[in-house]
């Protein structure tokens, strides 16, 4: 953990709940108001999953759907659930607890039920929430005494949740991370990992939900989730970090994958059913082509009891993109589903030439996205049926953009899907589905797909803001040659020159796509007439393995030769639609690294800059970030405790080259970041600061770890950000 932070004697202002500012002026209140209308578009609704229906003593309950939102009058976000049924157009809050900071609840798992306490309390969900975005999530119970026939006494510590209808009670007692919860489809297991063993290798556990006997009983006294280890230490001189994935539909086998780094991630099986869990086992797809250290993969157990120990597979092992197949565990033998660039010999369902993720699975069928340029493609496939084993694409008719799924097939109904949908005009926005697929359609070419009706969940639609403009996908050639694509917004269809803000991902492996951006983004647009690029430089993911993969250690900088062969497209391609006078860049995590980084080398191209909790000093990032997560960045980013490799980073890091920013300078930090410690951005104030001529700004974020989550924080930092431009940017 890193130290505690001094700030010495920066003269800190309070200027809103939960901000330190240093060196910011008063912002005029009518970029709060004009802001408004795009922050209530920024919150938009995310989807936890469908409830389980839940048997009481007065009949079955239906479930509903879990959703996660920001009300406008809530300081972080709650939970709330909707009816399955689109007609019933309430919206109801369930959480309402207070704990004073930016908390996060990072997984929301709904359950059939558990008798951890001795009786049995049915429905409700396991979630992981930390305190204040340090990340250290604890494991907890919500659940609802209206469907126990036996109500439980106030247990103590339990969350004060009043006036929801639920009560939440913490399940887990330290300050260690609980994280990855999966639940078994016969809801007598529940497997998660965690950090307790020794705070850095993150091993995986399983707890029983039926037939605990866990001891404890049904008084006030809180317990402790007991749990067994499944992944004894390798001690193969490696951090250990362990993501359980899937156990099988009989209780036999729990999935798991070792995560070395982003791009090496390999799949292993244990046997679950004894009295003790069995070796763990890796799994070797058969017929791979590429190396296992350039490999990731990951999948989910089939739900068809006369398949149970299939597994559909994502991974890159056959080729540059990642891929569905299914693994058979018994036969040892892989069906390729959507793997692309075989051999012509080899049996490919639909070879996709894209990235493939958020695959589901069910009984009757199995579905899954595909990333194209960062709009989504959704497709499934059915298990049985006159159509079996064809790749359907499934057309949802609308504008086109982000798809996230969740299926109803736990409850008995695997057709039944609510879609959680973003695009250029909405942050997030929910619709039903059912998918039909007996009868299917066909392009000319001989491509299967099916039109499917969505009805609108309208109780969870975010406002849109008056004027949405659409993304241009253009593409730019850096300094080798290499092309990089980027999603360009113009406010008003290129019909004059504007200023321009180039916004840079985090990640670095994450991808800027067709979803809408942050509040911020629409007031550029659409009240400073600003125009806005966000690249997906090299490193992106998307795009492939190798490409991803081009930014690593030692290639760090061609990442950002890639923003200076953006800013001179800028001055030739679209000079006619943007201003190569005025441009600033902006970006959060690696994007705050990126945008330190331009600055030290192209300051001279640019206006001002806007870092968000970013990277300053490759050797202290390392050296403080979360122990759990310090072998997964030394892949990416290189090992400091190697001479050569620590001198190179030294090298680069943009605080030992900060006398060069010669340009404005606004940072932001979250206080309680364990990924990048605050001291990155106290540091790197200090130094553009203190320099002759020197012009930066800094805002500390109490109670807020790696992004923004409080409603004070994102507004104030948010209008922050358009104040700064419009002094530096437009002046």
């Amino acid at each position: 953990m890193a130290a505690p932070v001094d700030y010495g004697d920066l003269p800190f202002t309070r200027p809103a709940d939960k901000i330190k500012a240093v060196n910011a002026p008063d912002i005029p209140q009518e970029i709060f108001t004009g802001m408004k209308a795009y922050e209530d578009a920024a919150r938009g609704f995310d989807l936890y999953g469908f409830e389980r229906t839940v048997k009481t003593a007065t009949g079955e309950v239906p479930g509903g759907i879990f959703l996660s939102h920001r009300p406008e009058d809530a300081q972080v976000s709650q939970v709330y659930e909707i009816s399955t049924d689109p007609a019933n157009t309430e919206l109801e809050r369930l959480t309402y607890f207070n704990i004073g900071s930016g908390r996060i609840i990072s997984t929301f798992r709904p359950i059939s039920g558990e008798d951890w306490r001795g009786v049995y309390r049915p429905g409700g969900a396991i979630m992981a929430m930390d305190f204040n975005g340090n990340e250290h999530f604890q494991l907890w119970r919500y659940w609802e005494d209206a469907l126990c026939e036996q109500v439980l006494p106030k247990i103590d510590g339990e969350l004060d949740n009043a006036p929801g209808k639920g009560r939440i009670e913490r399940l887990t007692h330290d300050d260690y991370r609980y994280n990855d919860i999966v639940i078994s489809p016969s809801n007598k297991l529940v497997a998660f990992v965690s950090n307790k063993e020794n705070n850095t290798d993150t091993f995986a556990y399983l707890a029983r939900l039926i037939g605990s006997n866990t001891g404890a009983t049904s008084d006030s006294t809180p317990f402790s989730l007991p749990s067994k280890l499944i992944t004894p230490p390798l001690r193969d001189g490696k951090t250990e970090k362990w993501v359980t994935r899937s156990i099988s539909i009989d209780d036999k086998y729990l999935l798991l994958t070792r995560v070395y780094g982003n791009a090496y991630q390999s799949m292993f099986l244990v046997d679950i059913s004894g009295p003790e869990p069995g070796k763990v086992e890796r799994i070797n797809l058969p017929g791979a082509t590429e190396r296992e250290e350039a490999m990731t993969a990951n999948g989910s157990f089939s739900l068809n009891p006369s398949s149970p120990y299939v597994a559909y597979v994502i991974t890159n092992a056959y080729g540059d993109f990642d891929a569905v197949v299914s693994y058979d565990i018994e036969q040892r033998a892989v069906t390729h589903i959507t793997t692309p660039n075989l051999d012509a010999s080899v049996p490919v369902l639909k070879p996709i030439a894209w990235e493939v993720d958020h695959l589901g699975v069910t009984d009757a069928y199995i579905y899954f996205t595909a990333n194209v340029e960062g709009w989504s493609t959704l497709y499934a496939v059915p298990l049985s049926g006159p159509n079996k084993n064809t790749v359907v694409e499934v057309k949802l008719g609308w504008e086109g953009g982000w798809i996230a799924c969740s299926h109803n097939g736990r409850n008995g109904y695997p057709y039944e899907i609510a879609l959680r949908l973003a695009s250029y005009r909405s942050r997030g926005f929910v619709r039903r589905a059912t998918l039909d697929l007996q009868t299917l359609k066909h392009t000319t070419d001989g491509n299967a797909y099916v039109d499917v009706e969505m009805t609108p969940y309208v109780q969870a639609v975010a406002p849109e803001v008056a004027k949405a403009v659409a993304p241009r996908l253009v593409r730019f050639r850096s300094f080798d040659g290499l092309e990089v694509p980027a999603l360009y917004y113009h406010p008003n269809e290129g019909k004059s020159r504007v200023p321009v803000v180039i916004g840079i991902h985090g990640g670095p492996e994450s991808q800027a796509t067709v979803q809408y951006r942050t509040a911020t983004h629409g007031y550029l647009l659409n009240e400073l007439g600003v125009g806005v690029i966000y690249p997906n430089v090299r490193g992106s993911s998307g795009y492939g393995r190798k490409y991803m993969s081009a930014d690593d250690v030692e290639k760090r900088e061609d990442a950002v030769k890639d923003i200076n062969a953006l800013i001179e497209y800028i001055g030739s391609g679209l000079s006619g639609e943007l201003d190569p006078s005025r441009i600033a860049v902006m970006g959060g995590s690696y994007g705050g690294y990126m945008v330190f980084a331009t600055l030290t080398h192209y300051s001279s191209k640019l206006k001002c800059g806007v870092a968000n909790f970013g990277i300053g000093n490759w050797i202290t990032f390392l050296e403080n970030t979360a122990p759990v997560r310090r072998a997964n960045r030394r892949l990416e980013y290189g090992d400091e405790s190697d001479p050569v490799i620590r001198a190179f980073l030294e090298r680069i890091s943009p605080l030992n080259n900060a006398d060069k920013i010669s340009v404005p300078l606004f940072i932001t930090h979250g206080e309680t970041d364990t990924r990048v410690t605050v001291h990155e951005a106290v540091a790197m104030y200090n130094i553009v600061q203190g320099k002759q001529g020197g012009q930066a700004q800094l805002v500390i974020c109490e109670g807020e770890g790696h992004g923004y989550r409080q409603k004070s924080v994102i507004e104030y930092v948010n209008a922050a950000t358009i104040d700064y431009l419009k002094r530096f940017l437009l002046s």
